[in-house]
């Protein structure tokens, strides 16, 4: 790994290797896309637990947004920059203009590996070979209801794989713990105590190795953090981040994915030397 933020990294032959074998899903899917395009329709929206989810179609595949609409009373990482919109323009001289203002974690975002570890890939050096990629999700929603601290173990990603087959490399592994539900009430989703010590689920330390052994691209969840609330170490970070993979937060309408068959379509702000930008995330449902 070069360490040195200001020296271009090399891909090394195994890398290279990797993203030539992502590229015909890649191709694959664009020509998908773009020879579908005249039969693009919206049609009417989804409902999930109540709630209407704006979905699309190409083809006869449906597509669906898991991105949260960013306004200025959204959740936000305690501490952080909240998101602000201020108006500079009005349409009294001719045209509507807005500023807006929020730290790079706040929305549904992407951390980059140059998040936690020097000199390891920026926001704008994830390749589209990442971005455009296989979807699976693991549900624990049943788990959390009674533990908000739970956090997926190794033991739950091998009794999901008994299951559903060995997550493929090159995949996205989206949990899919129900917080995501929560994000129009921000007391609930941050969900923090007496003690200034947050709780919502997340990835233990255990289970991102074992992705890290299968080779995922990255992992996504629908809370502030890949860590659960009460991490103090971000130990599912350093472990994500150090191998070079990406990390996908605040994450929406996840009861629309089935656990294998979705391919993800991250549309991530490719910010210079960024070290996390938000991302209009899709998923395209078998």
């Amino acid at each position: 790994m070069n360490n040195n933020p200001n020296q271009a990294q090399v891909p090394s032959a195994d890398e290279h290797q990797k993203a030539k074998g992502r590229f015909p899903l890649v191709i694959a899917l664009t020509f998908t896309l773009l020879g579908a395009l005249g039969s693009l329709a919206i049609f009417s929206p989804l409902v999930f637990e109540g709630r209407e989810v704006q979905t699309a179609k190409i083809g006869d595949r449906s597509i669906v947004d898991l991105t949260h609409t960013m306004h200025d009373d959204m959740p936000f990482w305690p501490g952080g920059v909240p998101f602000t919109k201020t108006k500079l323009v009005d349409y009294d001289q001719g045209y509507l203009l807005h500023k807006f203002e929020m730290g790079e974690n706040t929305g549904t975002h992407i951390d980059a590996p140059a998040h936690f570890i020097k000199g390891n890939r920026s926001i704008d050096r994830i390749p589209i070979s990442e971005l455009i990629v296989p979807a699976v999700t693991i549900d624990i929603q049943d788990k959390v209801v009674n533990n908000p601290d739970y956090q997926l173990s190794a033991a739950d990603v091998t009794r999901w794989e008994a299951k559903h087959g060995q997550i493929l490399a090159g995949s996205l592994v989206i949990l899919n713990t129900g917080w995501h539900k929560r994000f129009g009430n921000p007391q609930a989703y941050i969900n923090m105590d007496s003690n200034k010590v947050m709780h919502f689920p997340g990835f233990g330390a255990d289970s991102a190795k074992l992705l890290v052994e299968r080779d995922v691209v990255g992992i996504g969840i629908d809370t502030l953090s890949l860590d659960y609330g009460g991490s103090s170490d971000f130990a599912t970070h350093g472990i994500m981040l150090k191998e070079n993979k990406y990390q996908i937060e605040n994450m929406a309408n996840l009861d629309a994915l089935p656990p294998t068959g979705a391919t993800a379509i991250i549309g991530v702000l490719p910010v210079k030397d960024g070290s996390q930008a938000q991302a209009r995330i899709f998923a395209i449902l078998p």
